[in-house]
């Protein structure tokens, strides 16, 4: 599959004169690598243009809790990149390309602050996943189980912290009905900080004794029982 990427370099220079009002990526920076049959745009020009019609109807109600809107809109992106290979998804070019290309207005609102402040980079970069707005879009639900999960991804207000530390950057993210089971949970019994942070040390700890991505949603939602705090 060939398919379209930015470069670091490219990302850097363009982000910046972006971040200050200037022009798009022009065809000098966009480079396309792989084999095969071209990628697919169609899908992500069509998931571009949802999220833009998204943004148009909900960004007035979400400018306080800007994490919601972006889980409104990650099983949008899903979908359009579900059928796309491993090996690109797994290439910071390719998302950098998205980010600059296809979403940099989104991405631009939902971190309007460090937009502001000048540090917008590692937001549309791609090599760090829970940083880049798209990469922990798509991992979002990847961590649900897919997009048939969609409504959990954004059922939980102000919440950015719980997707980051406590789902994308830990192994549960990588066990479908664990994640569903703690979504939930949290959605029905919502903690505070430290009493969630109690809960994730427990769960991560048991991973080094139990394999947890074995377990099915009724087993899941025991077991987060069992560890959630009373």
């Amino acid at each position: 599959m060939r398919y379209p990427i930015i470069t670091f370099t490219d990302c850097l220079e363009v982000a910046n004169r972006m971040q200050k009002g200037g022009l798009s990526p022009s065809s000098r920076h966009i480079h396309w690598v792989g084999m095969g049959p071209d990628i697919e745009l169609g899908p992500i020009q069509d998931a571009r243009a949802q999220i833009s019609n998204l943004f148009d109807e909900y960004s007035h109600c979400y400018w306080k809790d800007r994490d919601r809107l972006e889980g409104r809109a990650a099983p949008i992106l899903y979908k359009a990149l579900h059928n796309v290979e491993i090996y690109v998804l797994d290439d910071p070019g390719f998302w950098r390309y998205l980010s600059l290309v296809h979403f940099w207005d989104f991405i631009a609102w939902r971190e309007n602050t460090a937009f502001g402040n000048g540090n917008h980079f590692r937001y549309v970069n791609g090599e760090k996943s829970s940083e880049c707005v798209l990469t922990r879009m798509y991992l979002r639900v990847q961590a649900l189980g897919g997009a048939q999960y969609g409504d959990l991804a954004w059922c939980l207000p102000k919440s950015t912290d719980f997707w980051r530390s406590h789902i994308i950057r830990v192994r549960t993210g990588t066990a479908p009905e664990l994640t569903r089971a703690v979504v939930k949970k949290y959605r029905d019994d919502r903690l505070n900080t430290a009493d969630l942070r109690a809960f994730a040390k427990r769960l991560n700890r048991l991973w080094s004794n139990v394999v947890l991505t074995f377990y099915d949603d009724a087993e899941a939602e025991q077991l987060v029982d069992e560890l959630w705090p009373q």
